[in-house]
């Protein structure tokens, strides 16, 4: 796979390809024609009755099915030559016209994917889907949406079609979508989505330039940044920036690690680069969308992986119970964690990619809106969808616990999977840290925000950072625990059996 390119980028020619597509279709479909226009060469679908190539075979066999799908797309047997199918010609609408009449469900899943990419046959597609279905959706994510609850049959090698479907954007994607990466793992190819970018559409920040916090010039302390505590070495990752990249690939305090920003799910993670069968990945993201959580991808195995839970969920990886190994990472304004850490390094805007790092601008259109951005299942109901929750995985018992509702509190005293814990949170808007608790009470926080303290039931003081408790008297320790941010679908989704805490 073509990796860890700079400038010039690879979104760049994708965004050239969109825009003549877009081009194509306004300049060959117009709205409102006037009534001296002169019609197309064919109508939308050409029936058995007007003389069309739509006359379907009195059945329709795998090998039927396979020809037609092929030639919609105009399939070459080189993913890299997909480009040249481009603008789709009349075989392909031939082949459209033969599925709208077939009756047969198992075109209904690829049509819905065609006309989600729409490289100019948006018109024709649609026509064959109404004429298949039955039904009229107004858009590609309602059509999405409805596969969902109706699951139509699938064709055969339906996964692979995909894959090369995609390959029209990036012929990368035919080797994370196929048949063979999706026969292991608990995912199915019609719920998975495309992102609208290249594989590493997003590109990862690979070890990217560091500046102290007194050399920045470009935060607002109201600025939402990830802070992590490893070793000796403190750093900030600017929600601005690292939303631009899904992805950042560095090392902390001599600890490799990945960040993980997934604006659909609302989530950030750290994890360490070395998985839990000690070998190490090299993540990057995939450019594909389940349930509307960013699935990522590694380098070393092309399996694809769930940042919100960890696993790995399609590919070689898929059933050998390998996960991500968390890190505990903080979500709070670049104010409190400047005041916490006067000397946190933070990241610089020279990343080598030309973006607009402004605040908001990479998350603005995702948190507008209320739902999540791509078509999900339905949501448990426990919580709203978009409820920013805190997940916790321990001893095999998963939990969320309502952001807000945890930095209302201050302080929450729980047990899960037989450990007793403690979070804490200076405040709305502060974030929260998860620590082991063991045999110890706490019962307030004090201290100054450079010099911050818990006090337990006996009155003694525990210094506080984000890497641990040392109490004051004896130097025990209390150490962090990994914990992981998102929206609470997201959280619910990649882990279905999760608790939920409520306030006492």
């Amino acid at each position: 796979m073509r990796r860890g390119a700079r400038l010039p980028d690879r979104a760049l020619p994708l965004l050239v390809l969109t825009a003549a597509l877009s081009l194509l279709a306004a300049c060959s479909d117009p709205v409102d024609p006037p009534p001296s226009a002169v019609p197309t060469q064919f109508p939308v679908l050409a029936t058995p009755e007007t003389g069309g190539s739509g006359t379907p075979p009195p059945t329709l066999g795998e090998a039927d099915i396979e020809r037609l799908l092929r030639e919609a797309v105009c399939w070459y047997d080189d993913p890299a030559l997909a480009s040249l199918c481009l603008p789709p010609g009349e075989e392909a609408v031939a082949a459209l016209e033969t599925m709208a009449f077939s009756g047969d469900e198992r075109f209904v899943a690829p049509l819905v994917d065609m006309l989600w990419l729409d490289a100019g046959w948006a018109r024709f597609v649609t026509a064959a889907l109404e004429r298949l279905t039955g039904v009229r959706h107004p858009s590609p994510e309602a059509w999405y949406a409805w596969l969902a609850d109706e699951q139509p049959a699938l064709p055969p090698g339906y996964a692979t079609w995909k894959g090369r479907l995609l390959g029209l954007i990036d012929p990368d994607f035919a080797s994370l979508l196929n048949d063979g990466q999706l026969a292991a793992g608990g995912i199915g190819a019609s719920a998975l989505i495309w992102d609208r970018v290249e594989v590493d559409g997003y590109p990862p920040l690979d070890r990217p330039p560091v500046l102290l916090r007194a050399e920045q010039q470009y935060l607002a302390v109201s600025d939402v940044v990830f802070g992590v505590f490893l070793g000796d070495e403190v750093r900030a990752y600017p929600e601005r920036v690292v939303a631009w990249h899904g992805v950042v690939r560095d090392e902390v305090g001599g600890v490799a690690l990945t960040l993980v920003h997934c604006t659909p799910c609302g989530g950030v993670a750290a994890y360490a680069a070395f998985a839990s069968d000690g070998q190490r990945y090299t993540l990057g993201n995939s450019g594909l969308v389940y349930h509307s959580r960013r699935l990522l991808y590694d380098q070393e195995t092309h399996s694809l992986w769930d940042p919100v839970s960890g696993l790995a969920v399609a590919g070689p990886l898929a059933t050998t119970g390998v996960s991500l190994q968390p890190l505990p990472v903080l979500r709070t304004s670049w104010g409190e964690w400047g005041q916490r850490h006067p000397n946190s390094g933070v990241l610089s805007l020279d990343t080598g990619f030309v973006r607009d790092y402004d605040a908001g601008v990479a998350t603005g259109a995702e948190q507008a809106g209320a739902s999540p951005q791509y078509p999900t299942p339905p949501v448990d109901p426990r919580l709203g969808a978009k409820t920013p929750v805190l997940g916790l995985t321990i001893g095999g018992e998963v939990r969320a616990y309502p952001v807000a509702a945890v930095e209302s509190a201050g302080i929450v005293a729980d047990t899960l999977g037989g450990q007793s814990i403690v979070l804490v949170s200076l405040g709305p808007g502060t974030g929260v840290t998860v620590y082991r608790a063991d045999d110890v009470r706490f019962t307030g926080i004090g201290g100054t925000r450079d010099a911050l303290e818990l006090v337990d039931a006996e009155g003694l003081r525990w210094f506080m950072d984000e890497r641990s408790l040392v109490n004051s008297r004896n130097s025990r320790v209390r150490e962090s625990l990994p914990s992981r941010t998102a929206y609470w679908f997201a959280w619910s989704g990649a882990h279905p059996g999760t608790d939920v805490w409520t306030a006492p």
